[in-house]
């Protein structure tokens, strides 16, 4: 009978640990544990840990589960102190820390945005002043070629004028000249 007890619990105790070997779970509810140096109370303290601890099983039995945790080391706690999700004061944290990050990139997004809006209104303000520039100067070369064209007018005109005048002038005196030149009978 002793034999076939020490079957069954070296079997229980290979079935139980196996799966649960380097599982990473938290320390659950508002708790402070004491980590020992074996799996029973009569073992020394080593360390604490608490509520939201992260620690990884390494193996369970009687009563007590093996751990591994960066903060205590290696050591036993009792079992039933453990969970497979981060308890609600370790996901706060995440929280938290997420919604700091979103609030400083929300910040910096808004300081972006209010310098990208300064820059659009001098772009729009020199956008403006060029607007009024190029009609000024589309208003002057329009004067400008005006002008050329009346000058040029005015010097064909001149032209004209002062060849008519010379034309009579020359006609005039071939007149007189041929007047004088006739004989007349």
């Amino acid at each position: 009978m002793r034999v076939f007890r020490a079957a069954a619990l070296v079997a229980i105790l290979f079935f139980s640990t196996a799966p649960a070997l380097a599982a990473t779970s938290w320390v659950k509810g508002d708790v402070l544990l004491n980590v020992r140096a074996g799996p029973g109370p009569e073992f020394k303290t080593l360390a604490a840990i608490t509520t939201g601890d992260p620690v990884s099983i390494l193996e369970s039995r009687d009563g007590w589960t093996h751990v591994r945790s960066d903060k205590a080391g290696e050591g036993w706690i009792p079992s039933g102190f453990l969970q497979d999700e981060p308890p609600a004061i370790v996901k706060l944290q995440r929280v938290e820390t997420e919604a700091a990050e979103l609030r400083s990139r929300v910040e910096t997004l808004a300081a972006e945005a209010e310098r990208l809006r300064t820059a659009h209104a001098s772009l729009s303000g020199q956008d403006a002043q060029r607007s009024e520039e190029m009609q000024r100067l589309t208003r002057e070369n329009d004067e400008l070629r005006l002008g050329a064209r009346s000058s040029e007018l005015l010097a064909g005109a001149s032209i004209l004028l002062v060849g008519g005048l010379l034309g009579a002038m020359a006609s005039r005196s071939a007149g007189a000249r041929r007047a004088a030149g006739r004989v007349r009978l």
